[in-house]
């Protein structure tokens, strides 16, 4: 969750980093995932492979992230819910959705890959 800690993972030569708060703001003034990626991706990237998780509900979540800095994008909540709720075909309908989701995204963002994904999507007060 910090720029320090990426940099520990960088020396101690790990493949990956996961940006989260494991999904507990256990006490309110914790920052989310997505505040303190642009910081931690401005330190290391390029360095290790940096993965992101908290709050992801929907495509366009998965491509906020991506426009953030991630690598790649981890979902659970929603999963757990498609398991709960249809077992197998749960999970691939909500895989599925999340998935036309972030092509609509991209669409309407003008984004044409995955791999490029511009912070300038990202609207900013």
């Amino acid at each position: 969750m910090t720029p320090e800690e990426a940099e520990l993972a960088v020396e101690a030569k790990v493949a990956a980093i996961v940006v989260s708060n494991h999904g507990g703001r256990v006490l309110d003034f914790t920052p989310g995932a997505a505040e303190v990626l642009p910081r931690i991706v401005d330190r290391v990237r390029g360095k290790i492979t940096i993965f992101a998780d908290g709050g992801v509900r929907s495509g366009a979540d998965v491509l906020k992230y991506l426009a953030l800095g991630a690598d790649a994008v981890l979902v659970g909540r929603p999963l757990i819910v498609g398991a709960f709720g249809n077992g197998r075909e749960g999970v691939a309908f909500l895989l599925n959705k999340m998935k036309d989701e972030l092509q609509q995204a991209m669409l309407l963002t003008g984004t044409a890959s995955v791999k490029k994904v511009s912070r300038d999507i990202l609207y900013r007060a």
